[in-house]
C-alpha cells in the first residue's frame, strides 16, 4: 500500500514530491508542529542544513550584487545578477525534479553543497587574482552556475522530508520550511550587506563557501536511507502538472489567489530594491556599496518589528486595509528615498541625507511586513497539507519567472537616468498598485478578512492529483 506524500516547501523552491511509505496508525509522538517536527534527529539535521544552505544563498545573492556593482559601477549588471538568481529555477525546475526522483537524494544534496563550496572558493579568488580583478564577467558566470546547481538541491531536499517524518507532521514540516525560508530571505540579505562592509569584497565568499561545507557536513550526518524511489513505485515528478494543479486551487479560492498576488508582488519589489541599493550607496549617498547594511538593517528591523505588531493583535485594521495601506506606505517611502537627496543637496542639508534615509528604510520595513505576514498567513490558513507545497510552488515560480523584467527595467534606468529616478520610479509602481487596489478592487478584497478554512474543494483538488 502506498501513497503519495504532500510537497512541502524547502529551502530554494517549491517542489512536487513523491515517495512510498507504509500507511501507520498516528502515535502521539508523530504530532504535529515546530517542536515536535524537530525532535527526529535526521529532520533536524535536514532544516538545519536548509538554513545554512538557504542563509549562504541569500548572503551570497547581496554579495554578488554588491562586489559586481563595485567592480563595474553598472546598476544594469546588478540586475543582471537578479535575473541569473532566478531564471535558472524556471527552467531547470522540471528536469531537476525528476533527476532527484530517480537517485540517491543523500549525495545529490552533498554532492551539490560540495559544488558550491567549490564555485564560492573560485569566486572568491576572482576578486584576489590579478588576471581578472576588476572584472564582472568571471562572477557573472559564476552567478548562472551556482543559481543553476541549486535547482539539484531543492527538490532532493524536498523529496527527502517524507522520508524522515511521519504523515502527521508533513504540516509542522511544511510551515517550518516555509518560515525558514522567509526569514532567510531577510537574515541573509544583512548578512551578505555586513559580511562585505567589514570584511571586503573577497572574504564573504569564503563565509559562504563555509556556510555550505557545514549544510553538508549535516547531510552527511542524515541516517535514514535517502535512496531514489523505485521505478513504477511512485508517480514521476512534473513541475508544470503540480502547477497547473496549484493554479486550479487558487481559481476556486478569491482570497488565496489575492494572498499569492500580494506576496509574489512583495518579493518582486525586494529583489528590485535589493537590486538598487550598492549604486544608491555609491551614487547617492557617497558611500561605498559595501555599506548596504546601514539600510538593510532596518529594514530588517522593521520587519521583524511588523511581526511582533502582528502577532500580538496591536492593529485594529482590517486585512484589506492594512494591505492598500502597507503597499502606499512601502512605496512612498521609495519615493521619498528618491526625491529627497537632490531636494537635501539644493537647499544645502547634505548631512541629513543619510538619517532620513535609514528612518525610511525602517518605515519601508515595517510595511513590507505587513505585506508579507498577512499573505502569508491567509496562505497558510486557507490550504491544506496536501495542497501548500503546490501553492507556494506556484508563488515562487510565478515571481521567479516575473521578477527579471522590473529589475531590468531599474537597473537599466539607475543607468541611464539616475538611481534617484529609478527609486522613485519604483515606489511610484508600488503606490500604483495600492491604489488600484483601493479604488478598483476594494470590495473584492473584502474576502481577506473572511475567515479562511480549509475547503473540502481544496482537499478534492489536492487528493485529485
Amino acid at each position: 500500500m502506498s501513497d503519495d506524500r504532500p510537497p512541502p516547501v524547502h529551502g530554494d523552491h517549491a517542489q512536487p514530491l513523491h515517495s512510498v511509505r507504509p500507511a501507520v496508525p498516528p502515535r502521539p509522538e508523530d504530532a504535529a508542529g515546530f517542536a515536535r517536527v524537530l525532535r527526529k534527529g535526521d529532520f533536524r539535521f535536514l532544516w538545519l542544513a536548509q538554513c545554512a544552505s538557504q542563509l549562504a544563498q541569500n548572503a551570497i545573492f547581496i554579495i554578488l550584487l554588491i562586489v559586481i556593482f563595485d567592480e563595474s559601477r553598472r546598476a544594469s549588471l546588478s540586475a543582471v545578477v537578479a535575473v541569473g538568481f532566478t531564471l535558472p529555477g524556471v527552467v531547470l525546475s522540471a528536469p531537476a525534479g525528476v533527476y532527484a526522483d530517480r537517485h540517491d537524494k543523500r549525495s545529490l544534496m552533498l554532492l551539490t553543497n560540495l559544488f558550491r563550496v567549490f564555485l564560492l572558493v573560485a569566486a572568491g579568488l576572482f576578486t584576489l587574482l590579478p588576471a581578472v580583478q576588476g572584472q564582472a564577467w568571471p562572477l557573472l558566470i559564476v552567478t548562472f552556475v551556482f543559481s543553476s546547481a541549486g535547482q539539484f538541491f531543492a527538490p532532493a531536499e524536498a523529496a527527502s522530508i517524507p522520508s524522515l517524518v511521519s504523515r502527521e507532521q508533513i504540516q509542522g514540516a511544511t510551515s517550518l520550511f516555509m518560515t525558514t525560508v522567509i526569514l532567510t530571505i531577510v537574515l541573509g540579505a544583512v548578512l551578505g550587506s555586513l559580511s562585505v562592509g567589514v570584511f571586503g569584497n573577497s572574504v564573504p565568499f569564503f563565509i559562504a563557501a563555509g556556510l555550505f561545507g557545514l549544510a553538508a557536513l549535516l547531510i552527511w550526518r542524515i541516517g535514514a536511507s535517502l535512496h531514489a524511489v523505485p521505478e513504477g513505485n511512485a508517480p514521476e515528478s512534473h513541475v508544470i502538472r503540480e502547477l497547473r494543479e496549484g493554479l486550479g486551487i487558487l481559481r476556486r479560492s478569491p482570497a488565496l489567489r489575492l494572498a499569492m498576488i500580494q506576496l509574489g508582488l512583495a518579493l518582486i519589489a525586494v529583489f528590485t530594491v535589493y537590486a538598487l541599493g550598492p549604486a544608491y550607496m555609491r551614487k547617492v549617498l557617497d558611500r561605498s556599496p559595501n555599506d548596504t547594511y546601514i539600510v538593510l538593517v532596518p529594514a530588517t528591523v522593521g520587519l521583524v518589528a511588523m511581526a511582533g505588531v502582528l502577532g500580538q493583535h496591536l492593529l485594529r485594521l482590517s486585512r484589506r486595509a492594512l494591505m492598500v495601506a502597507a503597499f502606499v506606505t512601502a512605496g512612498a517611502c521609495l519615493v521619498a528615498i528618491g526625491i529627497a537627496p537632490p531636494l537635501f543637496r539644493h537647499i544645502g542639508v547634505t548631512g541629513l541625507m543619510l538619517p532620513l534615509v535609514i528612518v525610511l528604510a525602517l518605515i519601508f520595513g515595517l510595511a513590507l511586513g505587513a505585506i508579507l505576514i498577512p499573505a502569508f498567513t491567509v496562505l497558510q490558513a486557507g490550504t491544506t497539507e496536501e495542497s501548500r507545497g503546490r501553492i507556494f510552488g506556484g508563488v515562487f515560480t510565478v515571481t521567479n519567472a516575473a521578477v527579471a523584467i522590473p529589475v531590468l527595467v531599474a537597473g537599466t534606468l539607475a543607468d541611464w537616468l539616475s538611481v534617484e529616478f529609478a527609486a522613485a520610479a519604483v515606489g511610484a509602481a508600488i503606490v500604483a498598485i495600492g491604489i488600484v487596489f483601493r479604488s478598483v478592487f476594494w470590495d473584492r478584497l473584502a474576502v481577506l478578512d473572511e475567515p479562511t478554512p480549509v475547503t473540502a474543494t481544496s482537499r478534492g483538488a489536492a487528493a485529485s492529483s
